[in-house]
């Protein structure tokens, strides 16, 4: 695999820097930004392939390779248990529907065409406890990201972990864009189910802000969301335009 300069810049930085890059395929135009990684603070095989994911990137863009971008969820697997609630599980049937396809349940694939991130450098398997102070300084290194700002679709899926309202304009700030508006851009389901669009002032670029993207996320949300997606991407010729 060959990786763009805006890349490998991000990873010589994140090594000096020691902070998470991400997972996935760099290569790709969607990008996913979530809360944190899962990852309780005793799972050490977890905290340690958290910790060395910079050098394993930078690994990689030495040797040309790749992570693993598909995988079979194996009953020993641990997203497994939590399949259809978990994070990873929703990632899949978003990219499905952009995509148009259908993947065998228990199958990650979805990291062929996406790359994910976390807006909180400090895993926990838990959102209440985790450390937070960082926050400002990862919003600070997504806004000078030439790599992170190069994406035309990004999802917001960290919720109140990022804010546009009245007084603070985070995402319009950090992303370069405007929020559509209520009657454009407004997609409420419930309390617990909400998405919001905004556009850079040329339309090549789409951040979609909501909620974490587990548990009781409705199937509903996730179509509509795919689709405005999709339909972006046909826009800017990603996607050539095809019947669903």
């Amino acid at each position: 695999m060959e990786y763009s300069t805006k890349f490998i810049e991000f990873v010589n930085k994140g090594v000096t820097n020691h902070f998470f890059i991400g997972t996935g395929n760099p290569n790709s135009r969607i990008l996913f930004i979530g809360k944190e990684s899962a990852i309780s603070s005793d799972d050490i095989q977890g905290q340690l392939w958290y910790s060395s994911n910079a050098n394993e990137w930078k690994n990689h863009i030495i040797e040309g390779n790749c992570e693993v971008l598909e995988y079979e969820v194996g009953i020993n697997h641990p997203l497994r248990k939590g399949w259809g609630k978990n994070t990873w599980s929703k990632y899949q049937i978003l990219s499905d529907i952009i995509w148009n396809k259908h993947t065998k349940r228990f199958y990650v694939n979805f990291l062929k065409t996406t790359f994910t991130t976390e807006i909180n450098d400090a895993p926990n398997k838990n959102t209440v406890s985790a450390d937070k102070r960082g926050l400002n300084e990862r919003k600070t290194l997504f806004k000078q990201s030439t790599f992170i700002q190069s994406f035309p679709v990004v999802v917001l899926a960290c919720s109140n972990y990022i804010k546009n309202n009245n007084e603070i304009r985070e995402i319009d700030e950090i992303f370069d864009v405007t929020y559509d508006g209520d009657e454009k851009g407004k997609y409420w389901y419930n309390k617990s189910n909400w998405f919001f669009t905004h556009h850079n002032e040329d339309k090549t670029k789409l951040v979609i802000h909501t909620r974490q993207l587990s548990a009781d996320v409705k199937n509903e949300m996730l179509e509509c969301m795919g689709n405005i997606i999709r339909e972006h991407l046909i826009k800017i010729k990603v996607i050539e335009c095809t019947k669903r």
